[in-house]
């Protein structure tokens, strides 16, 4: 199972105390914030690349995959230059300090950081002022059953060796 409530929270509350802002799931059912505030969405739940192994830890089979996940964030401020300098400052902390976060808490990386980019929008006469980025995050999907060994089995049509 990947660990999503983990590097939520490890991501979320991380991001919160280092900008100093409200930082909400968008589309969520909490009442929007006053502005200046960060939103994020987890655009992509994590599909195992390749073949997960298998390994075998005392009674306990383990299958253990890679992972990524893509994460958007958007910045709301009452101007154009405050949305850009908070979408700056997420993604500055994602680059140090919540990189190193993410993977002693969470036992996820940062891949990649994107670009921040304008997404303003007008709203009648009124223009919500924002700004962009995503990341790209690596981590594993774990899926843990009961071992059951086979102890005999019973095989018909086939030539004794030897």
């Amino acid at each position: 199972m990947i660990q999503f409530e983990k590097i939520r929270k490890v991501m979320i509350e991380g991001l919160t105390a280092a900008m100093g802002e409200r930082v909400i799931e968008i589309d969520g059912v909490n009442k929007v914030p006053p502005v200046p505030f960060l939103t994020y969405n987890i655009s992509d739940e994590g599909n195992v690349r390749g073949h997960m192994a298998v390994t075998l830890e005392g009674e306990k089979m383990l299958h253990t995959g890679d992972v990524t996940l893509s994460v958007m964030f958007q910045s709301y401020a009452h101007d154009r230059l405050g949305a850009v300098i908070l979408a700056n400052r997420a993604r500055d902390w994602f680059m140090t300090a919540g990189h190193q976060l993410l993977k002693d808490e969470a036992n996820t990386v940062v891949v990649t950081v994107g670009e921040s980019a304008n997404n303003d929008v007008q709203l009648g006469d009124e223009w919500e002022r924002r700004n962009g980025f995503e990341i790209e995050l690596r981590t594993k999907n774990v899926i843990e059953e009961n071992y059951i060994p086979i102890e005999s089995v019973n095989v018909e049509g086939v030539e004794p060796l030897g």
